[in-house]
């Protein structure tokens, strides 16, 4: 004897099938839901990270740079070597 389930359809009495009013229908039968891509949001995350250091890292190389402590060094250790001795230093005003 079919019976009903918590839904209120008709079950069969093996328990594999509905009645839906008009015909018995495979219980199993019906469209599981797709998974949604959890890597989508895991790559847009790392990818703004990576943004956030190259951006930090560009910032802080210019300050650097900019920095007369900086230059003052670098051209220090510029002329200081003999394979660059005919090279001015990139970093020196010109006279």
């Amino acid at each position: 004897m079919p019976h009903q389930d918590a839904q209120g359809r008709w079950i069969s009495d093996d328990g594999l099938q509905y009645w839906d009013g008009t015909a018995w229908r495979p219980i199993g039968a019906t469209v599981a839901p797709q998974r949604r891509n959890a890597a989508l949001p895991a790559v847009l995350i790392g990818c703004g990270f990576a943004l956030v250091v190259v951006i930090v890292l560009v910032v802080g190389g210019i300050v650097m740079v900019s920095s007369s402590s900086f230059q003052r060094g670098f051209c220090e250790s510029w002329n200081n070597n003999p394979r660059q001795a005919q090279t001015p230093c990139p970093f020196q005003m010109a006279p």
